[in-house]
């Protein structure tokens, strides 16, 4: 029997998807013109569509996707090995075949996720388009702005438990009063970040995702996914940092391709809540962010800070701490390169590292505001 290779329409999809890269990195040397044709119009507008497209339907389309492309994936695969065998097929055909099977699967999936919202990684940052400066932070003002951290975290546990410490980890709000606090702050976070009009036609909410456990073992506390404008999170999350997380995943629905910036757009979020258990959120990981970037230029003093935390507070991160540490392993490694390698084929500097680059804005902000962090 004879197989057509379909190789034309393939081989076109595929090297759609390498134009669609080479834009991509043109528009890098562009941004002024990026942000201008796609991050205050066509970027945001996508988003917000598929947001709200999505978050009719209560489960997270983004796990059911995967989970198609997959078995499409190993069927196709499959069905090759199961033609040869049957001598149905020649081997050097099924082979060409798949390859050009999954090179225009690959081809439509690189093309849609940078017109859907990749091209925001080709933006100007955050600092640029504030006009904040964070940079050569001394350690008097990371000193400042972790003890006002540490302050207020422990000011909104006791409003939080009514005790110092409360003999346990805190338990945050169930996930729909939460998603409705971090939608009404988000309001005014935008105002603050200067978010186009286009982002201001709302977003589908949050969604936990049931593949929980997957994540666990990938040490990731949640993920957007670009082609239903779904943020997701992980049921799995300690409660201590499961605002700031929803909120940062939020964020990245609102255009924030690059992770310092959406830690940073999630702590402001979750601190302009009017309710108390998102600031604590929010404030613990400022701190910790803080505290991690003081350590390397006065240890003594970043372990000095530590110990004004109150008990309770302390409690509650070393079982984050704990939590994920029960899942180091082969897993969470190859997870951290795999999402390394992503963040630096989108040319985000530092790549993984630049999870920790929040401070920067944190410090920029602070600076902007005449040194704090928290409205007086």
């Amino acid at each position: 029997m004879k197989h057509r290779l379909h190789w034309r329409s393939r081989l076109a999809l595929a090297c759609t998807g390498v134009v669609t890269f080479g834009l991509f990195r043109l528009l890098m040397m562009a941004p002024g013109f990026t942000e201008t044709i796609y991050g205050r119009s066509i970027g945001p507008f996508f988003a917000s569509l598929l947001s709200n497209i999505s978050g009719i339907i209560p489960v997270s389309l983004a796990e059911i996707l995967v989970v198609v492309f997959v078995v499409r994936q190993l069927s196709g695969v499959i069905k090759g090995f199961s033609e040869i065998r049957n001598d149905d097929r020649q081997f050097t055909n099924a082979i060409l075949a798949g390859v050009l099977r999954l090179g225009a699967d690959l081809g439509i999936v690189v093309t849609t996720f940078y017109l859907l919202w990749g091209f925001n990684y080709a933006r100007p940052s955050l600092e640029s388009r504030q006009q904040w400066d964070g940079s050569h932070a001394q350690v008097e003002e990371l000193t400042r702005l972790a003890q006002e951290m540490i302050n207020a975290a422990n000011f909104e546990y006791v409003s939080i438990t009514g005790s110092e410490d409360f003999g346990q980890p805190t338990i945050g709000p169930q996930h729909a009063t939460l998603v409705e606090q971090l939608s009404t702050s988000w309001k005014f976070a935008e105002e603050i970040l200067g978010l186009p009009r286009a982002a201001l036609l709302g977003f589908g909410n949050p969604k936990r995702s049931w593949a929980s456990v997957v994540l666990d073992y990938g040490q990731t506390s949640g993920f957007y996914f670009p082609w239903t404008g779904e943020a997701n999170y992980n049921r799995g999350t300690p409660d201590v940092s499961t605002p700031q997380v929803i909120a940062h995943e939020m964020s990245h629905q609102r255009g924030f391709a690059r992770e310092d910036e959406a830690n940073f757009a999630g702590y402001l979020t979750a601190s302009l809540s009017d309710e108390s258990y998102p600031r604590y959120s929010a404030y613990v990981f400022a701190q910790r962010q803080l505290l991690s970037a003081l350590s390397g230029y006065d240890t003594d003093h970043s372990r000095e800070l530590v110990r004004q935390r109150l008990p309770g507070v302390q409690r509650d991160i070393r079982a984050a701490n704990a939590y994920w540490q029960q899942f180091e392993g082969h897993a969470s490694r190859t997870t951290r390169s795999m999402n390394n390698a992503y963040l630096r084929t989108n040319r985000v500097p530092g790549g993984i590292l630049s999870y920790n680059r929040s401070v920067e804005l944190l410090v920029g902000y602070a600076r902007s505001r005449g040194g704090r962090l928290i409205n007086p």
